[in-house]
């Protein structure tokens, strides 16, 4: 029987990262420097680790908490938890209960291990149900960085391959950076967020702390043109033999030299490089967002479905308001996009913007 306890941070800061690079399913999201940057932005991060009987850890959980008044909390676990799942029961829960002192708790995780039928009947048979209003999708694209680079080179497709063969006759410099520009980068997220009429992508507070507290876990590119304006960046968090595509935006000059096809092929070789075998790209919906769709189709990855998002509450009513507050949380910002687009996008030029 597993036996889940809460880590010290003094203990997580020491063997956090260690063990939790050992799982298949371990994800970036699940590291100490994510907790640590989301610890400056408002949340509290929790280490728990399970261990048998011979005291080995064979399952873990980085989850961000936030209480509330009159015992009241949440808890958010992005990319996990990880390990066994059979060790993903009751025990967690009541561990997580009794360590955070909380009476009522509205609990979410979004695992990042890809879905098996099995898995998912576990969590349903052991008190976990599908999230009613999910933040993220549990849809994504994957690619296999063990090929070498000839392979990796022969899985894009024509298009893609044309695109970064021009991308590397303009002149573009492409470089590491340890110490983004925050005033810089935030700019550029502008630029595109209106071009797109996205909401808010990251603030600089966010992107400030990010910098600062997970560059450890942190692979940032910047590209220039030859004036050494800053016209595409690209950032992935890693942790093992994993990496997943956190940051990235484009100018629209960037997008004119076709910038971002050379920042991400150099990414994917230097991850290689790095002994990262799976680089996630993220996200993908083809409906709402085609063109990303088929920038991360194109580079030859593969479609994955990971168990996704899944909740529990200590009262069936908590539950149904957390994903009530979720929901009309993403109604709203879905709904700030729309209106930025009818008042910035004249109809006879919307297909210019």
């Amino acid at each position: 029987m597993a036996n889940w306890e809460l880590l010290t941070n003094d203990t997580a800061s020491r063997i956090w990262d260690v063990n939790l690079a050992r799982f298949a399913d371990c994800s970036p999201f699940q590291s100490y420097a994510f907790g640590q940057y989301h610890q400056n932005i408002g949340w509290q991060p929790r280490h728990w680790a399970a261990t048998d009987e011979n005291g080995d850890i064979i399952a873990m959980c980085l989850g961000l908490l936030r209480p509330f008044p009159l015992g009241f909390g949440m808890l958010w676990c992005v990319g996990g938890p990880v390990g066994d799942v059979q060790t993903w029961d009751e025990s967690l829960r009541k561990t997580i209960l009794e360590t955070t002192g909380l009476k009522h708790l509205y609990l979410r995780f979004r695992c990042d291990r890809e879905r098996s039928v099995a898995d998912a009947l576990f969590l349903n048979h052991r008190g976990w149900a599908r999230s009613i209003s999910p933040m993220t999708s549990s849809f994504s694209m994957e690619i296999d960085l063990r090929d070498d680079q000839d392979a990796l080179a022969s899985k894009l497709i024509r298009r893609w391959r044309r695109n970064l063969r021009l991308a590397e006759q303009n002149n573009l410099v492409i470089k590491v950076c340890v110490s983004p520009d925050v005033e810089e980068i935030s700019d550029v997220y502008v630029k595109m967020e209106s071009r797109k009429n996205l909401s808010q992508q990251f603030s600089p507070e966010k992107l400030e702390n990010l910098f600062k507290y997970a560059a450890s876990n942190l692979i940032f590119y910047r590209c220039e043109d030859e004036f050494g304006n800053l016209i595409c960046f690209r950032g992935c968090l890693t942790i093992g033999n994993r990496a997943c595509d956190y940051l990235a935006a484009t100018t629209e000059k960037g997008r004119e030299l076709r910038a971002s096809y050379a920042v991400l092929w150099q990414m994917l070789r230097h991850c290689r490089e790095q002994g990262i075998e799976f680089y996630d790209l993220g996200g993908i919906d083809p409906w709402k967002n085609p063109g990303v769709y088929a920038f991360k189709k194109e580079t030859g990855a593969r479609e994955v479905e990971f168990l996704g998002e899944w909740d529990w509450a200590t009262s069936p009513v908590l539950r149904f308001l957390g994903n009530w507050v979720i929901g009309r949380r993403q109604s709203r910002k879905s709904a700030e996009s729309t209106s930025v687009t009818k008042e910035r996008t004249p109809a006879p030029l919307a297909s210019n913007c």
